[in-house]
């Protein structure tokens, strides 16, 4: 009865040494700690399991046949911002081609999944698995974020890459540019009867010379912006007067047919960074978002404050434009970039690796026809 009922706390009395059931009674005991110890065991896997599960980076979700949830860990949670998943449907609320992918993903297969979650766009790896259990077949989902271990990576490969470049660069062209223009002053003061045959032409070949050695030398200081940004200097920066100061900045630049808004959703908001390289940085996307409405008749730039669930303190810088092609979404960010005519093409990239150095990041969902929304994300 005490197995049948998983009742194991029940001893059982010894009986005087010589009595029939002495033996009998203390093979019971022994069952009982057996069971006892297996229990403890099994709680003990149980809890280290637990333990694991809720504190891998990786994003799981486990549902059975029925399609009862089983596990939801805490990475999966944060990763969509979202504290409780009901069953698979819940993922459709969050994104329709997320819901789509994990209801027909083959089993054993890993795909990359580009999600947009809360204004951010995050890529994720997603694999499914099967798995046997006495109670049947149980579906497996992982999820990894790689949005910030690309990032990393991509920032490191840049670096490494303008570092070379500069240094080759800047020892050949320096010298190139002094001396083009040099010698096309040379030429130009020469007097018209020493030798001055085919000097105009040689004149004229001297300051195509010059014009694109300076071009380079522009170019390669673009490159060197990259690679010296000053070593951040951290203060508490209260949100509501740094607001007010880039808001001035703007008052004589914005266009009459656009409004520009600063709002805050939380009193007294306060970020801990670099009160100068954060300002380059809102100061070049509040430029990017009035130069994308500028052609709109109701243009709107909104640049507001807020908290996450996960108290990450995110700027917002929000228009009302045309939006981003999707075909350019996926170079905005790499150095030279830009489908400016006059663009220098490092603004974005300048931006992401300063608030890299923040511990942060700057992500942006676009929408051809309805706008774009970059978004400034403070962990602390």
């Amino acid at each position: 009865m005490s197995i049948r009922y998983e009742d194991f706390v029940r001893t059982y009395p010894m009986p005087p040494d010589g009595e029939p059931d002495t033996m009998l009674f203390a093979e019971f005991n022994a069952i009982s700690d057996k069971f006892r110890d297996l229990r403890s065991q099994s709680e003990a896997s149980r809890q280290l399991m637990q333990m694991v599960i809720e504190n891998v980076d990786t994003g799981i979700f486990c549902m059975d046949k029925n399609g009862n949830v089983l596990l939801a860990n805490r990475a999966l949670k944060a990763i969509f911002h979202k504290s409780y998943f009901r069953d698979l449907q819940s993922f459709q609320q969050i994104d329709d081609a997320l819901y789509a992918v994990l209801e027909n993903m083959p089993v054993g297969e890993r795909i990359v999944q580009r999600v947009v979650v809360n204004d951010e766009m995050v890529q994720l790896a997603i694999r499914s698995f099967i798995l046997k259990s006495m109670g049947g077949e149980i579906r497996l989902f992982t999820f990894f974020n790689l949005s910030g271990e690309l990032s990393g990576e991509e920032i490191k490969a840049y670096h490494k890459l303008i570092s070379i470049l500069s240094h080759e660069i800047m020892n050949s062209v320096t010298p190139i540019a002094s001396l083009s223009q040099s010698a096309a002053d040379l030429v130009k003061n020469t007097s018209p009867g020493q030798n001055s045959e085919g000097l105009d032409d040689v004149a004229q070949a001297l300051e195509v010379i010059q014009k694109r050695s300076s071009g380079l030398l522009k170019f390669t200081e673009n490159y060197r912006k990259l690679t010296k940004i000053p070593q951040v200097s951290m203060q508490n920066i209260a949100l509501e007067p740094f607001f007010q100061q880039i808001s001035a900045l703007f008052k004589q630049e914005v266009p009459p047919n656009v409004q520009l808004d600063f709002r805050f959703f939380r009193p007294n908001m306060q970020i801990s960074g670099d009160p100068v390289l954060l300002e380059q940085v809102m100061i070049n996307l509040l430029k990017n978002a009035l130069e994308a409405v500028q052609n709109t008749p109701d243009g709107q730039v909104l640049m507001s404050a807020d908290r996450d669930e996960q108290m990450r303190t995110l700027i917002r810088i929000s228009d009302n434009g045309q939006g981003i092609p999707e075909a350019n979404m996926e170079q905005i960010f790499v150095p030279f970039f830009t489908t400016k005519p006059t663009g220098s093409g490092i603004g974005l990239s300048l931006a992401r690796q300063i608030m890299r150095q923040h511990q942060g990041d700057v992500q942006v969902v676009s929408e051809e026809g309805k706008g774009t929304v970059f978004t400034l994300i403070f962990l602390g």
